[in-house]
């Protein structure tokens, strides 16, 4: 009979190698190796905040790690390292546990090697970190953009903030979604008697929030696969004033001036989500920001033609780079003059030039950035 544990680190450790070797995503490999799992939700805990927080934290164990060993090692093996390490540093499990179930989980060539480097760790009274970027685990340039946009300080607690576990919230309707993308809602003020396009709309989180408040919300998005999710939304929620668009923003297939209010809940580099996102850190690029910003005029560019005369338009991002933000709303401003910027207002954000702007350590919520326009008569 295993001991305690070691089936939900063989688990972990299998997900890691799966990541790992395939280049694939934790939020997909996770899900697939637990379905159908007769497994009690504490082991199922247990799983997912190794694998989720291992890939968070790969940096860091990494360099913690490597100081044992004279070459790299093969991904098995690395993966039995890491999950065992983050359990030894980051988590509340006796070091011993933590290295006798990991070795025991591990595959047989590897128990000897696991166990003795995993000891070597949980022996050290503290890590002396080589630097802040190698112990909070982010890419340096992610670190260096956010302290040029926001300040050390400002930067710094945000990518602590980011390294904790995400807290989860709930709708009165039941849907689970963020508090700061609950207050976007809130702020932007849609009237009981909008036409509202939301125009990158899946998984329809926003758009089935202001399906509640709008006449009809008309919830486009390129991407197909991710229509169907919305529908599942949408249905859950018995949303009959929502109708559906598989098209890409930039080329809508809208007549112009059609609509009171448009939302554009851009696609971003999601800086101020990586701790929902374990391995976004990794995978995203600092020339994706660039490109994003761009693409994010392209859609508010197509947006201005679709409002009203005296309509509303709304836009936000998931991050909190001042070329994704202020930056875009500059040149938006630039390009249409027309466009009056909207004072908003919001106890719990800070003000960002014509906009707002929260950061995750302001209330534990994602950092996010909005602004508002009216299109002048």
């Amino acid at each position: 009979m295993k001991e305690s544990g070691v089936e939900a680190r063989e688990i972990a450790i299998q997900c890691l190698y799966r990541i790992d070797e395939t280049n694939s995503f934790a939020n997909i490999i996770l899900p697939n190796l637990l379905e159908g799992r007769s497994m009690d939700q504490r082991d199922k805990n247990l799983i997912t905040e190794i694998v989720y927080g291992t890939t968070r934290m790969r940096r860091s164990l990494d360099w913690v790690i490597d100081r044992y060993l004279s070459v790299p090692p093969p991904t098995k093996l690395r993966s039995s390292l890491r999950a065992g390490a983050y359990q030894i540093l980051y988590m509340r499990v006796p070091s011993h546990a933590a290295v006798s179930a990991t070795v025991s989980a591990s595959s047989k060539k590897n128990k000897g090697i696991v166990n003795a480097i995993l000891r070597r760790i949980s022996e050290e009274a503290r890590i002396n970190w080589p630097n802040e970027g190698t112990r909070l685990s982010y890419p340096e340039w992610i670190i260096e953009l956010l302290i040029k946009d926001l300040g050390k300080k400002n930067a710094f607690e945000m990518l602590e903030k980011m390294n904790e576990a995400p807290s989860v919230s709930v709708r009165d309707d039941g849907y689970r979604q963020d508090l700061a993308s609950q207050w976007i809602t809130d702020i932007i003020g849609v009237s009981k008697q909008d036409i509202l396009l939301d125009m990158c709309s899946a998984p329809g989180g926003k758009a089935t929030a202001l399906a509640a408040q709008a006449r009809k919300v008309v919830a486009c998005d390129i991407n197909e696969s991710r229509h169907k999710l919305m529908h599942e939304n949408k249905t859950n929620l018995s949303l009959e004033n929502l109708t559906q668009v598989v098209s890409d923003g930039r080329s809508a297939p809208f007549s112009s001036h059609v609509f009171d209010h448009i939302l554009v809940d851009a696609p971003c580099s999601g800086l101020g989500v990586l701790h929902r996102r374990a391995d976004s850190r990794w995978r995203v690029k600092e020339s994706d920001v660039k490109n994003l910003a761009k693409l994010q005029i392209d859609l508010l560019d197509s947006s201005v033609r679709l409002l009203k005369d005296g309509g509303v338009l709304s836009y936000s991002v998931c991050t909190v780079t001042n070329q994704e933000t202020v930056d875009v709303a500059k040149s938006l401003e630039n390009r249409h003059p027309n466009l009056i910027p909207e004072k908003l207002f919001h106890e719990r954000w800070r003000k960002i030039g014509n906009g707002l702007q929260i950061l995750p350590q302001d209330s534990g919520t994602d950092g996010m950035s909005m602004f508002q326009w009216k299109l002048a008569f």
